[in-house]
């Protein structure tokens, strides 16, 4: 059995974790009598709340149940239970000028009545009203002999303030709403005050803070243009672009107290675009360890925005037990245009894993376009020059590639994503000029998705599906074959341990691959969560999947939740393993699976 002993500790650490606590009981702090829906019911209890303990004395008790009262009453009142009748009352065993008793019960006797309904609903400005008053009044939402929640006023007035200041009123607010409840028709008449300011153009953008940027960068990003009618929106989205660079410490835009009134009464105030750099180097170690994908260190250096176009140059160094290299990535996210991002890649790299050994040196560059916020494509071209020892021959390999992928990302969020899908298609059409030449591409096609079942249960799937198609296999490098096995695709397997093999049983790739995996994450009220899972896999020496030979991996997980990621321990089996398979395999590492 490959597979190390030293594990079996950690597995009897995390099965203890695994023993649930007992919890301490807790009562509602009042009883509620009358003819509430039980809808109605419910949401009076939750918000009252519950006691882990009866009153300590007499007085105690009043003052939980005047609390209770007040609740109740914003309960009724939030739902249109206007005219609502609550009485309360403390029953106890004891005499209460003994100020103390063994039992206190607090009862809330309550009569909702009728729940009142919109009547009249109006916008009353307090200065001149806006050229758009007719606009932002059919945005209200409230329509009359509606049930008269006080959510959708709250909402209402927050539709119109926000209406406004994307037309061009960035300085519209709400002042105290007009809210007359009419017993005897019982509707609800409602008028919303809204001061509207002085309607506004964007200016021009001036830059503060400690970051360095070329004159033309902030233009360049933004998401208007000098004379725009002012909108809110696109103010946030100016400093949301400087943040989502992930250069700079901080960013924030506001507009000018100065300003310049225009022939058609609208004012132009310039915009203050506040960027903090941060620091501009930084260097960081990471260290791992793995039974099978190799142990070792890598170390990062980043140097962040120093021409001006808020770029990042990075240089690792992996020194591993299976590979030693070092490249470098210069990355532009806006790369003369907002919506397009370069990268320019280069590397140097000794790989010696159980299915190939040799070197190889590659140069990359990749310019992506972004369409929305979920997909994105991208076009590039690479060159790679490697070195394999196969069957005891050293084939030298000299690749020019073309480098074709589009992505649709709608995942809830990249660590532990909840719900949404992510769907992945790439093409690399590559030449070989080296000792066996010949034209050959790879495609790839990948999708997960995600369902929420629960608030605590998460069902999370995958399927993925690679090809090589053209030249011989000669034709196509070792490191460009597919191989399965490790946390990335059939767990419980050995990383690159599911591939054809030769007649003297060494690993030889690929031409195609099919993957899936099945997931069930729960998570409870704490930090720690839990994992079951099936992976599946097939490698074959053709062109096309071949489901003749599937390898099955089953097993569990535990997850520990941090503010920023899940931590992940998974221990897999084999279902079918071939000889010399290890009995389980175990992966530690940082955010979901997939």
């Amino acid at each position: 059995m490959k597979s190390s002993k030293k594990w079996l500790g950690l597995g009897s650490l995390f099965s203890f974790l695994l023993i649930p606590c007992p919890a301490l009981a807790a009562d509602p702090i009042v009883k509620i009598e009358g003819e509430l829906l039980s809808d109605l019911s419910e949401l009076t209890y939750s918000l009252i709340g519950e006691v882990d303990a009866p009153p300590r004395s007499m007085a105690q008790a009043r003052r939980r149940l005047e609390s209770a009262n007040e609740k109740a009453e914003a309960v009724m009142r939030s739902l249109g239970y206007y005219g609502a009748a609550i009485t309360s009352q403390i029953d106890a065993n004891d005499d209460p000028s003994q100020n103390k008793s063994s039992e206190i019960t607090h009862i809330l006797k309550i009569d909702p009545g009728s729940q009142f309904q919109f009547g009249s609903v109006d916008i009353s400005y307090t200065s001149q009203d806006p050229d758009i008053a007719e606009e932002a009044f059919k945005i209200i939402g409230i329509a009359p002999g509606s049930p008269a929640l006080a959510a959708d006023v709250v909402a209402a007035e927050a539709r119109i303030v926000s209406f406004l200041r994307a037309k061009g009123y960035p300085f519209a607010k709400a002042a105290t709403r007009k809210a007359v409840a009419d017993h005897a028709t019982e509707t609800l008449n409602v008028t919303f005050k809204i001061e509207s300011g002085d309607k506004t153009r964007f200016g021009k953008i001036t830059q503060t803070g400690t970051a360095y940027l070329v004159e033309t960068w902030p233009e360049m990003i933004a998401p208007f243009k000098e004379g725009d009618l002012f909108d809110d929106r696109k103010l946030n989205q100016l400093a949301a672009r400087v943040i989502g660079t992930g250069v700079f410490d901080g960013a924030s835009a506001s507009l000018s107290q100065d300003f310049i009134k225009n022939t058609d009464c609208t004012l132009t105030r310039d915009v203050t675009l506040n960027i903090e750099q941060g620091p501009i180097n930084t260097v960081q170690a990471e260290v791992g360890y793995s039974t099978s994908e190799g142990s070792g260190i890598d170390l990062i250096y980043e140097r962040r925005n120093f021409i001006g176009y808020a770029q990042t140059l990075t240089i690792g160094s992996t020194v591993k037990t299976n590979e030693i290299s070092l490249g470098i990535d210069y990355n532009i996210p806006f790369a003369w245009r907002v919506d397009r991002e370069l990268d320019i890649g280069a590397s140097l790299a000794r790989e010696d894993t159980d299915a190939f050994t040799g070197e190889r040196a590659t140069l990359n560059t990749l310019m992506t376009q972004k369409f929305s916020r979920k997909f994105k494509a991208s076009l590039g071209a690479g060159l790679e020059a490697s070195q394999f020892d196969e069957a005891d021959v050293n084939v030298r390999s000299y690749l020019f590639d073309g480098l074709l992928n589009a992505e649709y990302d709608s995942r809830s969020s990249l660590l532990n994503p909840q719900k949404g899908y992510h769907i992945e298609a790439g093409l690399t059409p590559s030449y070989n000029f080296g000792d066996q030449d010949g034209a050959f591409a790879n495609a790839e096609l990948g999708v997960s998705n995600y369902r929420k079942i629960s608030n605590k249960l998460t069902a999370a799937g995958r399927v993925k599906l690679g090809t090589i198609f053209g030249a011989g296999q000669e034709s196509v490098p070792l490191n460009r074959r597919y191989y399965g096995g490790g946390g990335g695709s059939v767990r419980g397997f050995e990383y690159q341990s599911i591939s054809p093999v030769d007649n003297d049983g060494v690993s030889i790739g690929g031409r195609s691959l099919v993957e899936a995996s099945a997931e069930l994450r729960y998570r409870g009220k704490g930090k720690i969560g839990y994992a079951g899972f099936l992976d599946a896999g097939s490698v074959a020496k053709s062109d096309y999947p071949d489901f003749k030979d599937i390898k099955f991996g089953i097993g569990a997980g535990l997850r520990y939740y941090t503010s920023f990621a899940p931590l992940r321990a998974d221990i897999a089996f084999p279902l079918n393993k071939d000889d010399g398979d290890a009995d389980f395999q175990l992966y530690l590492s940082i955010g979901q699976a997939f």
